[in-house]
């Protein structure tokens, strides 16, 4: 299954009023105005006060832009250390709050708040004809009071008007950040380790970003925004990616169904400790419930995974995106009419979710509806053309069809778009092996197992090629490795039994197939074989 952001703390105040005659040569020059607000706000706080910027209105966003970077340069001049900026629509994303210039004066609160700040500011340039007002507000997180309001006349003459008729014209709009954060500089406070850790996540860096994320969290206990990205990175760190949002604010994953190595759940608890940390300090952020049910699932605890998801679902009914990581648990637990259930519901409430089609087809095929299983995956396709997993899933119904040449250029399709997917080559092979092509076959198992060593099943397959070829002693050697790497694996016991058959070692045989049968005492091939294999050598 699949599926599953930055901006900070201080303070703002623009100092005394200006004239307010209405002539382009009233007022002052917008240069002035940003560095007297940025004198004022670096005489009320200490040195090293941290200052979030959140959103400034004006009459076109490179103007907003270039406003909100030159008082980020007057206040780093001034030692106020001031938040990224390009992480700024990470933390809209992260709360689920629209982007705009116009924020309220909760919604900063709460932008606030999650970063640990204890101001947060919010600006406007207003044309009046002959002149401008620029005004800007500070809100006080912890006292939900605006503790300043200010405002300043900005004369309307021809430098401005060049300055903002260049800006508008642009094509795209202007996001130097001059002044965010460096990879090269070592981080000083809880704000710009958070900053940098973010920077290094985006990059899929997540050891480094775990890193930062700790330093955030040793400075600042309190941060919960450091508890929820930490424990996003461990989740992304050992999990096989799809998607990685901007800024780092989200990550989409192919599940594991639940089957990990124990790096991967040792990874997948810290994470679930992370997630329950940033609960804790931020009780009402549902998607931390999402991201936490993410780690139970991957980790197999299905029941506590579909105790979050309901969670985040009672606190907002119309989240399509809890419906489906439920839908997720629910076919990992096997209960398909639930997961479809589920997927059914997260297509009403986005019907343009690729994935949730990819999956319920998923769930589908598992109980043998092919035919549903192949339309959600045309309609997958339809919508993302560039979903390398629903060419990948729709190979292996055409598959189950016998259509292996559209199975295989299916799984071509999907290689195409992700060379580095290792289950595709996996069945990209089993087609090949269906086709009775072993070379082709074991090519594709080899790939399989560069790309994962610790795949069992690939081992286990290249075996069974082998073993096809009459190339006994390297199918065997491929089973070996792959019960080194699943002990339990009763298949390949069973076709290791044959492979000594074949070689006449009845012996062997005879306990391969009994080391099946006692892991899964139904196995028809190990019963079948036990028999041949005794009577052959005369009980």
């Amino acid at each position: 299954m699949k599926r599953f952001m930055l901006i900070f703390p201080a303070v703002l105040l623009l100092a005394g009023c200006a004239s307010t005659g209405g002539g382009s040569g009233t007022g002052i020059s917008l240069y002035e105005a940003i560095e007297q607000s940025a004198e004022k706000i670096a005489g009320e706080l200490p040195k090293g006060s941290r200052v979030a910027i959140v959103a400034f209105e004006s009459e076109n966003d490179n103007l907003s832009e270039f406003i909100m970077e030159e008082i980020t340069g007057a206040l780093v001049d001034r030692d106020i250390e001031v938040a990224d900026r390009q992480n700024l629509a990470y933390v809209f994303k992260e709360l689920d709050f629209q982007m705009s210039g116009d924020v309220s004066d909760e919604t900063a609160q709460s932008i606030g708040k999650f970063l640990g700040a204890q101001l947060v500011i919010t600006g406007q340039l207003q044309s009046l004809g002959g002149s401008y007002r620029y005004r800007t507000s500070a809100i006080h997180v912890e006292k939900a009071t605006r503790d300043s309001v200010t405002r300043l006349t900005v004369r309307n003459d021809r430098e401005t008007r060049d300055m903002v008729e260049a800006l508008a014209s642009r094509q795209t709009t202007v996001k130097t950040a001059k002044y965010g954060v460096s990879e090269d500089r070592t981080p000083q406070t809880a704000g710009t380790f958070l900053d940098r850790g973010i920077l290094f996540a985006s990059r899929s860096d997540y050891e480094m970003a775990i890193d930062d994320f700790t330093g955030a969290i040793e400075l600042d206990p309190e941060l919960s925004a450091a508890y929820l990205l930490r424990g996003r990175a461990l989740f992304a760190s050992v999990s096989t990616i799809v998607i990685v949002g901007d800024n780092f604010s989200s990550v989409g994953v192919t599940s594991t169904g639940g089957q990990v190595t124990a790096d991967q759940a040792r990874a997948y608890d810290q994470a679930i400790a992370d997630f329950t940390q940033a609960l804790r300090l931020d009780p009402d952020n549902a998607g931390i419930y999402k991201e936490r049910g993410l780690a139970y699932t991957e980790k197999g605890d299905t029941d506590r995974a579909i105790a979050d998801f309901n969670q985040a679902i009672r606190m907002d009914p119309n989240d399509h995106g809890a419906y489906h990581f439920r839908g997720g648990a629910y076919y990992i637990k096997k209960e398909y009419d639930k997961a479809i259930a589920d997927f059914d519901e997260t297509i009403r409430l986005n019907p343009n979710n690729g994935y949730a089609y990819s999956n319920r087809g998923v769930a589908y095929a598992v109980k043998e509806d092919i035919d549903r299983a192949m339309t959600d995956f045309n309609q997958a396709i339809r919508l993302n053309p560039n979903d390398h997993s629903a060419y990948h899933n729709r190979g292996m119904a055409y598959r189950i069809k016998g259509d292996l040449d559209r199975a295989i250029a299916d799984y071509d399709q999907s290689i195409r778009l992700n060379p580095n997917g290792h289950a595709v080559y996996s069945s990209r092979g089993n087609a090949y092996y269906d086709k009775q092509d072993y070379d082709k076959a074991i090519a594709d198992f080899d790939q399989a197992i560069r790309l994962n060593p610790d795949n069992a099943a690939a081992f286990s397959n290249r075996g069974n090629a082998y073993l096809n070829k009459g190339e006994y002693d390297r199918a065997i050697t491929d089973y070996n490795h792959a019960i080194r790497l699943t002990p339990n694996f009763a298949d390949a016991y069973s076709n290791r039994g044959v492979a000594y058959i074949r070689k006449s070692d009845l012996d062997r045989a005879i306990a391969d197939f009994e080391a099946a049968l006692r892991i899964n005492p139904n196995h028809p091939d190990a019963k079948r074989n036990l028999e041949i294999a005794r009577q052959i050598r005369g009980r």
